[in-house]
């Protein structure tokens, strides 16, 4: 009997047109992140540059502190900085008073007086205003970075980490934060492209520990979470809302069958709904990389796109599908879809780079095919993840069969059907 109502309510689903547009949603987000297999090719001595074999961290702690000086005399002379505060671009103008702290921070870190550091900006604005001028004169563009100089004043002698540390965490909080002198991006500005022999160990465990078709998995799992953690709500939501739309909840509150079935059986529908197109549009990431592992003659992972979708993004789907379930029953409105919305944004821009994983984010990045060495070492805290979100999707959907039971036998009247009884005595 469960099967057959299971099978009911997944031909529910196949009624409602949100399904459908959760599946162009799908379709549409998987052409644009994924449309172009992107393949990586055996590094080759002699080449420019090795980045996309990934990034190391400079072993050096001076060329850190020298980065952060060479961006901060930039913007300092441009009288303007670069923040990201919640994910988003924010151009930062300081006051004089907010000038002059910072002001501080640089003579500090350059030993330099404040004559000495006005005479540097003076003789480096002289030096572009040089180069300009010859090329003008050549007939020439000068080119930012290539025939215009950096400005370049060293980090003074004596000047530690531990005083570096503080002065930019003293500095990035003055900026409002998520600027360029804060922990994270100050160690990915410390990140320099691989050696030759990096980049081969980069490359042999994309053939021999991801065997390909795991690398792709991960990219296709990385872009897929983000869609899945915020559409998937929306199957919940209009499902759970149908039987108060089609008026039949007196109806069902009446069946026999207990509220743990019919709860069960409509989300697991939900689950099965929403798997079906993200396991069938990684078919074709699949066929691509399987082809391409057989075009180098290496053995690849056929279940790797199987276990990575039911590892990494299955946690998404239930636990998204849950609250969506569990809100929508407790206020009988689509307040569900406002929660996940906020939860969605501030999980994404949360995120400290395109390559992480917290305890309690509901989104684990890993934007790039290689770096195998890096998913291992994040693999502890991203299993940590995933069975978190699992265990408060079980809990949620517990609680919305309490809620559901509670319901049917008059003991609980939703939020909603409270302020919609409320206003009919006031309209009467």
């Amino acid at each position: 009997m469960f099967l057959a109502l299971l099978r009911k309510e997944c031909m529910q689903y196949l009624k409602s047109v949100i399904y459908y547009i959760f599946i162009i949603y799908l379709i549409l987000d998987f052409v644009v992140q994924m449309g172009v297999f992107d393949p990586v090719r055996q590094p080759e001595p002699g080449m420019e540059d090795y980045s996309q074999y990934g990034s190391v961290k400079a072993e050096n702690p001076e060329l850190v502190m020298q980065a952060a000086l060479d961006e901060l005399l930039a913007e300092y002379d441009r009288g303007e900085y670069t923040t990201y505060p919640i994910g988003f671009y924010k151009k930062f103008i300081p006051d004089e008073a907010e000038r002059k702290e910072i002001r501080d921070i640089l003579l500090n870190m350059t030993g330099l007086t404040e004559e000495e550091l006005a005479k540097a900006y003076e003789d480096y604005a002289n030096d572009v205003e040089m180069v300009i001028r010859d090329a003008e004169k050549a007939g020439e563009l000068a080119i930012p970075g290539k025939d215009i100089p950096v400005m370049r004043i060293n980090v003074r002698e004596g000047y530690t980490e531990e005083a570096f540390y503080k002065d930019m965490e003293r500095l990035d909080t003055l900026l409002g934060g998520g600027s360029n002198y804060s922990e994270t991006n100050l160690e990915r500005g410390a990140e320099q492209s691989p050696t030759y022999e990096q980049a081969c160990k980069v490359y042999d465990d994309f053939i021999h520990q991801d065997k390909v078709t795991g690398a792709y998995a991960r990219l296709f799992c990385d872009y897929e979470g983000i869609t899945l953690a915020i559409i998937t709500v929306f199957l919940a939501v209009t499902r759970a809302l149908r039987d108060r739309r089609t008026q039949a909840e007196q109806v069902i509150y009446a069946h026999r069958i207990s509220s743990f079935r019919l709860i069960l059986s409509r989300y697991l529908a939900g689950v099965i709904m929403a798997v079906i197109p993200v396991f069938a549009l990684s078919c074709s990431t699949m066929a691509q990389s399987v082809y391409y592992a057989r075009h180098l003659g290496v053995e690849c992972d056929y279940l790797a796109f199987v276990r990575y979708i039911a590892f990494w993004l299955m946690p998404t789907i239930l636990v998204t599908l849950s609250l969506g379930f569990f809100l929508t029953e407790f206020t009988d409105s689509a307040i569900a879809i406002l929660v996940q919305v906020v939860w969605w944004f501030v999980s994404l821009n949360s995120a400290p780079s395109l390559i992480s994983c917290s305890r309690f984010n509901l989104i684990p990045r890993f934007n790039d095919v290689v770096g195998y060495e890096i998913y291992e070492e994040m693999r502890p805290v991203i299993l940590w993840n995933r069975c978190f979100f699992t265990i408060l999707a079980v809990v949620l959907l517990l609680l919305t069969v309490w809620v559901y039971d509670m319901k049917r036998k008059g003991v609980f009247v939703s939020v909603g059907t409270r302020i919609r009884n409320r206003k009919n005595k006031l309209e009467a």
